[in-house]
């Protein structure tokens, strides 16, 4: 078993967050259906206009144009808006310790893998965080 340090570890995290950024990445298919139970009103527009348009999809613009989450933030960083945004935003440090949670479980854990870092919080937790990583 190989002990890793703490730039290998950034470095190891770093990637395994890339890689969950790009993977499976969708619009959600329900965000244009309404609410169940909510009222639509009911339009009747029988007159045309003399002109018809032709209909464009927009989802192949936001397929073939799609940022990821840090082209997002440099972008936000360079318009100048008002008010705090993304960046700029921020609380005070905590009085209280911070806390620790199984990787594989989300329960408080008290251990880490000497191997990447990760916490977890029993044997089990360790045996399937060892399996899957």
């Amino acid at each position: 078993r190989r002990v890793l340090d703490g730039a290998t570890r950034q470095r190891r995290l770093h990637r395994q967050l890339e890689a969950l950024e790009n993977d499976n990445f969708g619009d959600d298919p329900q965000a244009g259906l309404p609410r169940p139970g909510k009222r639509l009103p009911h339009f009747s527009d029988t007159a045309e206009t003399g002109k018809k348009k032709k209909k464009t999809r927009g989802d192949h613009f936001k397929r073939r144009f799609r940022k990821n989450f840090q082209a997002l933030l440099e972008e936000q960083n360079l318009s100048a808006a008002e008010g705090p945004n993304y960046v700029s935003a921020g609380a005070a440090p905590s009085r209280l310790p911070q806390r620790h949670f199984c990787a594989v479980c989300g329960f408080p854990s008290g251990y880490t893998c000497v191997t990447c870092g990760a916490r977890y919080c029993c044997t089990r937790c360790l045996g399937t965080h060892q399996d899957t990583r």
